[in-house]
C-alpha cells in the first residue's frame, strides 16, 4: 500500500481556486525553504471583515507551480453569504464592483455571460448574476441619441445554458453573440469547485486570464478565453462544491486509510445545505457589483425595480 502522502495526489488538485494552488505551492516551498514561488506576486488587504487577495502569475515557473496560465487573480473572502443583512450585501457588492472595473480596465461596452444550469443549485450563480444585469445595449440599437443622453453603459447579457439542453458548446454560442455585438470585454460568471469547504460560498474570484468551465469538477467544456472568443474575457467565480474525496483525506488528517475509499469518493461533490438561498444572494452580490461597476452609482434600490 502506498504511504499516506501519495494517496492524496490524485484528488487534491479538485480546485478552480488561483489561492488555494497558491496555498499547496507555498507549502512546497515551505519545505524547501525557498520562501514566496518564483513567477508568483502575492499581497493582501482587509476591509473590515472582507480580505482582497491579488496573485499575479508572471512567468511559465509561476504557472506551472499553481497549474493556471499567467495572469492576475483576485480572490475576494467574506464570513458568509447564507444570512447577509442590506448593509453587508451592499458593501460587498461595493467592493466587488470596484475590483470588476479595475480587472476589465476603460472599456465602453461589455458582454455579461451567465454559465450553469439554473435547475441545479450549486450551478446556478452565474445565470441568477445574469439575470440581475441591467442591460441597455438595445437601447443602443434602437435610439442612439436617447441612448447617449442617458448616462448608461452599454452592456449585454446572455445564459447560453448547458450543452446537455443546447446541443452546443456555451463558449460556441457566445462566441457568435459576440462576432455580432463586437463587445469590448466578456465577463463570465459561474460556479467554481473547491478545495477547502471553508471557502465555499465565501469567496468571490476574479481573473483576467478567461476560465475552463467544469474544469474543477472533471467537465472540462471549452475554453472562454481571448484567444477563442476573440476579446478581452474576464471570469468571476464562487465555489460552491467540493469534491467528498477531499473532506474524507481532510477529516483523517493524514490517518492511515484504505486508498481506494478515496478513489470511489472521488467525483462525488458536496455543498452547503442552505445552497438555493447562497446562491440567490451570491447571484444578487454579482449582479449589483456588474451594474454599479459599469452603469456607475446606481442605487441598489432602483437596481432591485429595474433589473
Amino acid at each position: 500500500m502506498p504511504p499516506p502522502e501519495r494517496w492524496f495526489i490524485m484528488f487534491e488538485i479538485r480546485t478552480d481556486l488561483a489561492e488555494e494552488m497558491r496555498d499547496k505551492a507555498m507549502s512546497a516551498e515551505a519545505k524547501a525553504s525557498s520562501g514566496e514561488v518564483d513567477g508568483v506576486l502575492y499581497r493582501e488587504i482587509k476591509k473590515g471583515d472582507v480580505k482582497i487577495s491579488t496573485i499575479d502569475i508572471v512567468n511559465e515557473n509561476g504557472e506551472r507551480k499553481l497549474g493556471k496560465p499567467c495572469g492576475k487573480y483576485v480572490t475576494i473572502s467574506y464570513p458568509t453569504a447564507a444570512g447577509l443583512g442590506y448593509t453587508e450585501l451592499t458593501e460587498l457588492c461595493d467592493i466587488l464592483a470596484e475590483q470588476i472595473r479595475d480587472i476589465c480596465g476603460k472599456v465602453s461596452s461589455a458582454l455579461i455571460c451567465g454559465l450553469g444550469n439554473r435547475a441545479l443549485a450549486a450551478d446556478a450563480v452565474g445565470v441568477l448574476a445574469a439575470e440581475k444585469v441591467l442591460v441597455t445595449h438595445h437601447i443602443k440599437e434602437n435610439d442612439a441619441d436617447f441612448f447617449a443622453k442617458s448616462g448608461f453603459f452599454d452592456l449585454a447579457a446572455l445564459s447560453p445554458g448547458v450543452m446537455a439542453k443546447t446541443g452546443m458548446e456555451a463558449a460556441a454560442l457566445v462566441k457568435s453573440a459576440v462576432k455580432d455585438l463586437h463587445p469590448d470585454v466578456v465577463v463570465v460568471v459561474d460556479s467554481l469547485a473547491a478545495r477547502e469547504a471553508a471557502r465555499l460560498a465565501r469567496t468571490i474570484q476574479l481573473s483576467d486570464t478567461g476560465i475552463s468551465p467544469g474544469s474543477g469538477v472533471g467537465n472540462r467544456r471549452a475554453s472562454f478565453d481571448r484567444a477563442y472568443i476573440g476579446v478581452p474575457v474576464i471570469a468571476i467565480g464562487v465555489p460552491t462544491v467540493v469534491d467528498t474525496a477531499t473532506l474524507v483525506y481532510d477529516a483523517l488528517a493524514g490517518r492511515e486509510t484504505d486508498a481506494s475509499l478515496l478513489q470511489k469518493l472521488s467525483g462525488l461533490f458536496v455543498s452547503p445545505k442552505e445552497i438555493d438561498i447562497i446562491v440567490q444572494n451570491v447571484g444578487t452580490i454579482i449582479g449589483y457589483a456588474i451594474n454599479r461597476a459599469f452603469h456607475g452609482n446606481f442605487s441598489y434600490e432602483e437596481m432591485a425595480m429595474m433589473a
